[in-house]
């Protein structure tokens, strides 16, 4: 609803900000009639329509909504800053209406109910340093307002500038509401958000070394880090568990890295022995997704190239029926943390408009400390294993560097993961032949053709070190395929193979035009 508020203050048609966006006027029409929820669209399309608007990402997701406010209200709104101050003042009227019912509910009085501020102030740390003061909406979980910054070096990558830049990061530090049954299961415990849930866990992650605090605490990054410190993330478990236990977040230390874990399949993170490990189930019952995490880690452990994480099979019992998934230990601790490439892009984009993502990514990765030669050796082979099993998601977030949390210096990229969108998991495979040179990919181009044209060596992948036609079709022989999809997907496969076999000989003939 704010959305349309807000573009006719501006002036601004739909026809115009789509141009301004890129986002389709057929989309903004949806958001501003509620056909789609714009509080769940990316965060991508949010900050888009922010900057295009001049306000902030929260004013557009508010549930303030601003078309009650009074003409000569919003004639005074001339920049963000205003905005910002009339969403900030309802909400915080808002927020003490709710509280103060909540609190009847519980038997209390509303005059002497105190312990619910509407807006919370925190300190975000990195580690034991403080980086930067927040202020947050606790019930929506989004950051209103930058107060100050104590140290810009250590800011999370791409957000030393505007606020915005800042917000947007938490907002995408939070799980997805997308992943598995997750947005059930927010509801059920009795969060508003991804986010809200993500600040009740003070931001912590098994990534790097991010928390935020409120400004009165005192405890310390010893006290509270996932890292050292054991925890059971019964929201995280809910995934493979069900809703039917109750959860008790009002009572409970809710310190969870399921706060924070992205993608759409099920996870939860677990302790075994003092070490970490993430497990992995399937989406919409599709066990070929698990299959395909085993087959990656059979070929990067064959061609020893580089390194990779080793998904191992993992049977999920929370007392709700055996399920089949996978486990992988954690490849990052308390002085190693992972940088998606995604905020790498990002953060570069801003600087070097104009140039491919490509080179955004290998240019701030050398610029990082790492050798640019093993970085463009490293995508030459990761695209080319991608292409061979024909793993269509390679998105940004799915690979990237590992630094230093002391020294801020990339170390070296990180191992490679997250396969499981490979091979036609989601397609039948009785449907016929496919053009195998063409297939769309959510990568640095837009489909295979455009990313092989990127490869610098071919020779990097060993062809007589890929996995047999007769291993690939035992390993997928216990997966929900039939037999009959199963020798298509080996055949397909195979034909990869003869493609890739093809491009080291220099034979390019077969790619079609991207």
């Amino acid at each position: 609803m704010n959305l349309k508020t807000l573009r006719e203050l501006k002036g601004i048609s739909r026809k115009d900000l789509a141009l301004a966006t890129g986002i389709s006027f057929r989309s903004i029409q949806d958001y501003e009639q509620g056909h789609k929820e714009l509080s769940s669209a990316k965060a991508d399309t949010i900050l888009k329509m922010s900057k295009a608007l001049d306000c902030t990402m929260e004013d557009l997701i508010s549930d303030v909504d601003l078309s009650s406010l009074k003409p000569s209200e919003l004639e005074e709104m001339v920049s963000g800053e205003n905005v910002r101050s009339h969403v900030a003042k309802a909400t915080v009227e808002a927020c003490t209406d709710a509280d103060m019912t909540l609190a009847e509910e519980k038997g209390k009085d509303r005059e002497t109910v105190q312990e619910v501020d509407c807006l919370s102030s925190y300190v975000l740390m990195h580690k034991d340093d403080k980086v930067a003061a927040l202020v947050f909406e606790p019930v929506s979980g989004a950051i209103v307002t930058v107060t100050e910054v104590y140290s810009h070096t250590l800011l999370p990558i791409g957000t030393d500038g505007p606020d915005v830049l800042l917000k947007a990061w938490w907002h995408r530090r939070a799980v997805p509401v997308t992943q598995g049954a997750m947005s059930k299961i927010l509801d059920k415990a009795g969060f508003m958000t991804p986010q809200a849930y993500l600040l009740k866990s003070m931001g912590l992650s098994l990534t790097d070394d991010y928390w935020v605090k409120p400004q009165d605490s005192k405890e310390t990054w010893a006290q509270v880090n996932l890292f050292d410190n054991e925890f059971d993330d019964v929201i995280g478990a809910s995934h493979f568990a069900g809703l039917e236990n109750e959860m008790d977040i009002d009572n409970s230390d809710v310190r969870f890295p399921s706060a924070s874990v992205g993608g759409n399949v099920p996870k939860s993170w677990v302790c075994m022995e003092g070490r970490r490990y993430l497990v992995k189930g399937t989406e919409k019952g599709n066990t070929q997704q698990i299959f395909n995490e085993v087959v990656g880690s059979y070929i990067h452990r064959k061609q020893g190239k580089f390194e990779f994480v080793d998904y191992q099979f993992y049977t999920i019992d929370y007392g709700h029926g055996k399920q089949l998934g996978v486990s992988a230990e954690a490849f990052t601790n308390a002085n190693l943390e992972f940088i998606p490439a995604s905020e790498l892009i990002r953060a570069h984009r801003i600087k070097h408009s104009g140039a491919s993502d490509y080179d955004l990514f290998v240019d701030a990765a050398s610029k990082g400390g790492l050798d640019r030669d093993e970085v463009v050796r490293f995508l030459d082979y990761q695209i080319l294993t991608d292409f061979v099993i024909t793993n269509t998601d390679r998105n940004y977030e799915n690979f990237g560097v590992l630094r230093d949390a002391g020294t801020l210096e990339f170390v070296k990229l990180a191992p490679i993961f997250d396969s499981g969108n490979s091979m036609f998991y989601d397609l039948n495979m009785n449907h016929g032949t496919l053009e195998l040179n063409n297939i769309t990919v959510n990568s640095f181009a837009d489909n295979e053709a455009g990313l092989i044209r990127l490869v610098k060596d071919p020779s990097i992948v060993d062809l007589d070190k890929l996995m047999t036609d007769e291993e690939l079709g035992q390993v997928l022989a216990s997966s929900n395929r039939t037999p009959e999809e199963i020798r298509v997907l080996v055949k397909i496969y195979d034909r990869k193979k003869d493609m890739l076999f093809k491009l080291k000989r220099g034979d390019m003939s077969w790619l079609k035009k991207a």
